[in-house]
């Protein structure tokens, strides 16, 4: 495993630059060893890549526009092709308790958004090493099952933002507007509101982070 690890390494540019979603090159490379797409993030490495499927795809023809409650929105957020649900990068109320809970990569975790309005409580798995001094965790959505045989409770929570792929828009996207979307597994289908503060082209779709998230 170190040695698939160290060859990804010295394929990768060692910028460690962050725009991944990873905090350096060697973090990348841990995760790409079991999810090969996940080399697709390095925005320095995209001309390199063979073309990877996408999973499977939404038809546009199919796509109303339109939320569960009549509403209409810009763009659809999409999982990482590795990842096994939507990416939120969160804070609890408490960021202590990220520490003093021993909070790690691999855990299952569940808790409740408390200022986007959204009444469902979520279910993550924890898919980077957590920030203990800041208390932040960064997790994937997955089901509530998950959670029954070993997850932990982290209480009321923050979403700082929602990161993901955009394959189909009705609008530009551009830095510093703020837009409707609908997160693809949403159970409610309810559009969310958030600020773009960041784009990177992908082969398939549009590498996208959004802030200030609000169900609206």
């Amino acid at each position: 495993m170190d040695d698939d690890i160290g060859k990804i390494v010295a394929s990768l540019p060692g910028k460690n630059c962050g725009q991944c979603g990873f905090k350096t090159c060697a973090e990348l490379a841990a995760c790409a060893v079991s999810h090969p797409a996940a080399l697709e993030r390095c925005i320095y490495l995209e001309r390199a890549l063979p073309a990877v499927p996408p999973e499977p795809a939404l038809i546009a023809e199919e796509i109303s526009w339109i939320d569960a409650l009549g509403r209409e929105y810009d763009f659809i957020l999409e999982p990482f092709p590795e990842d096994p649900g939507p990416r939120e990068i969160i804070i609890p109320l408490n960021p202590v308790n990220v520490e003093k809970l021993g909070v790690k990569k691999g855990d299952i975790l569940y808790g409740r958004p408390s200022i986007t309005g959204c009444p469902v409580t979520h279910v993550g798995v924890v898919v980077q090493e957590p920030d203990y001094f800041n208390g932040i965790i960064v997790w994937c959505v997955v089901g509530l099952l998950d959670a029954r045989e070993r997850g932990r409770d982290i209480g009321h929570y923050n979403i700082i933002a929602y990161e993901g792929l955009v394959r189909h828009t009705r609008a530009e996207l551009q830095i510093g507007r703020r837009y409707y979307f609908l997160p693809r597994r949403c159970v409610l289908m309810s559009r969310h509101s958030g600020l773009v503060n960041a784009l990177a082209k992908r082969p398939h779709g549009m590498r996208v982070r959004v802030e200030g998230i609000w169900i609206s």
